[in-house]
């Protein structure tokens, strides 16, 4: 039996903010050089394809990118964000070559979407990966929520795993998955859109990646008849928001007392408090 290959397409989106000229931070070219050398002597891989596309909106170019994956005959497409550091954590599984391999061995069986997990921006570095929450057993009413892992849930997850939905930064599409959110009519939702939370859009309410990964997940269980979605939980990347934020790490009792023991011996005022206020700007006319 002849052995499948499969043609892979790896897109930047590699948008400056002015429009004037792309740029992305240096890791990803870091890690996408030696990675395209070892992908081009991967028996299981037929052609590499490797595009830019540097223009806005974010849900436009995602898009688009789709499209142009099918254009180039790509069976694998991987979305690479400009601000990302794949595989950022020492002694974590390389995100390309374990996706990679999950995907190819679920082939016959279907199409997956494998995601990597990141973090956002501080002060708040919450996990951009999602699951189904409830507040009770058993209840007849819909109670359920789309919540993000808690920093503390997160950083003990391992392996890859089924999710509700996932960041896009770092992802890898089995190119049939877009068949089952296809856009059939001009009244339909594409792929990757935004929800806002007033008539005006003045306010987001769901970015393009967790609309686009929540409805695949949903829509493929009732087609596919399983969740084809899934995070690497082994193959952590960072995201520079300025500082690369990297994956979240263990606090523990002595963590705290250390903490603790550290402001006593420094000898703080106890009546000086430090405080993080929000700055509130007002036009008077």
């Amino acid at each position: 039996m002849q052995q499948r290959k499969l043609n892979v397409g790896l897109v930047t989106f590699s948008y400056g903010g002015n429009g004037g000229i792309s740029s992305e931070v240096p890791d990803i070219r870091e890690w996408m050089v030696p990675l395209v050398s070892e992908a081009s002597r991967d028996s299981r891989i037929d052609n590499i394809r490797i595009w830019n596309l540097a223009d806005t909106p974010i849900t436009m170019t995602r898009n688009r990118a789709v499209l142009q994956a099918r254009e180039y005959g790509v069976d694998v497409l991987v979305m690479i964000d400009s601000d990302m550091k794949p595989d950022s954590e020492p002694g974590g599984k390389p995100f390309f070559p374990s996706s990679f391999s999950f995907l190819y061995d679920h082939y016959d069986r279907g199409p997956v979407v494998i995601g990597a997990p990141y973090c956002g921006p501080p002060p708040h570095e919450c996990v951009y990966v999602f699951e189904w929450r409830d507040m009770q057993s058993n209840n007849a009413n819909p109670d359920f929520q789309l919540k993000m892992y808690e920093r503390s849930q997160a950083v003990k997850m391992a392996g890859i795993q089924e999710c509700a939905a996932l960041p896009t930064g770092l992802i890898m599409y089995d190119m049939r998955a877009f068949e089952l959110t296809e856009p059939k009519t001009e009244e339909d939702k594409p792929w990757f859109y935004y929800e806002w939370s007033d008539k005006y859009q003045a306010e987001k309410a769901s970015t393009e990646d967790v609309t686009q990964t929540r409805d695949l997940s949903l829509v493929g269980t009732q087609k596919l008849g399983y969740n084809p979605l899934f995070c690497n939980w082994d193959a952590w990347a960072g995201h520079w928001k300025p500082k690369c934020v990297g994956r979240p790490q263990f606090i523990q009792a002595k963590d705290i007392s250390g903490k603790l023991k550290s402001c006593w011996q420094a000898g703080h005022d106890e009546g000086v408090k430090l405080m993080d206020i929000k700055p509130k700007f007002r036009v008077s006319v």
